[in-house]
């Protein structure tokens, strides 16, 4: 989700639409710009005269979740792997992130983004891209009346320590999102002893892509806890409690990280 620790939940995005005959294949220019960047960043890392190779973080995780509730909404209706992996240097990320059902039918996902940050503003684009493992997928199909893609720009605004309150902002600029919708989601940190608590309301304020109008889409609260195994061992757990107001649902969703 996670990558990003103040983003609730996952991502999932799929749209059938008409293949365009004689439509030729055309990456988007901000898509090779962040192809372009992610290059430029591991080619710093490669660098003999870059800084050391000790400067570039590594990190890998898994999360196993008993739903994949995204943003208000039920992508994947059954238990989820969701597998993480992430390279970082000096204020640069460049990650994937994926989400596969365990059981059932329904929908596949690799995510891939890069994000750079400015003390307590973070700017990403992530890539989003799901496919149905029964159906021919083409990965690399950026055509804008068929792909299946999903490009968003975010915003984030971290508070730290001294205001526990985050602020996303995130629009999808280009794919199957002929919408382009925009989501807003404020956020409220406290530790509670031993516990953590994330609450959250997410908002769509443009487009239809989380709702048929306008409003709030994700409200809930996650509380998170570490449960030890061995003195050396612990497993983190969460709980999180997630309406969608518009959609009239909620959840009720568990989760472990390794």
């Amino acid at each position: 989700m996670r990558i990003n620790p103040y983003i609730t939940s996952i991502q999932l995005f799929t749209f059938k639409q008409p293949v365009e005959s004689g439509s030729r294949f055309k990456l988007f220019p901000l898509v090779q710009l962040s192809l372009l960047l992610g290059l430029l960043l591991f080619s710093g890392f490669a660098s003999g005269q870059a800084e050391s190779t000790q400067d570039v973080s590594i990190e890998a995780n898994v999360d196993l979740v008993s739903r994949y509730i995204w943003r208000g909404t039920d992508i994947g209706h059954s238990p989820s792997v969701q597998p993480a992996l992430s390279a970082s240097w000096k204020d640069f990320t460049l990650g994937a992130w994926g989400a596969y059902k365990l059981s059932g039918v329904g929908e596949a996902e690799t995510d891939f983004y890069l994000s750079k940050s400015f003390g307590f503003v973070n700017l990403s684009v992530w890539d989003y891209w799901s496919f149905n493992d029964t159906i021919q997928a083409n990965f690399f199909d950026y055509r804008k009346h068929t792909t299946a893609h999903l490009l968003e720009a975010q915003l984030l605004l971290s508070g730290g320590e001294a205001l526990p309150f985050n602020f996303l902002t995130s629009c999808f600029f280009y794919g199957a999102d002929e919408s382009k919708s925009i989501y807003l989601e404020l956020q409220f940190e406290h530790q509670l002893k031993d516990v953590e608590l994330l609450a959250f309301a997410g908002y769509q304020a443009k487009g239809d892509y989380y709702a048929e109008n306008a409003g709030f889409v994700n409200i809930g609260c996650t509380l998170k806890k570490s449960i030890a195994i061995t003195d050396r061992f612990a497993i983190p757990l969460s709980i999180s409690l997630i309406t969608n107001p518009a959609l009239k649902n909620s959840w009720l969703v568990a989760a472990i990280s390794f």
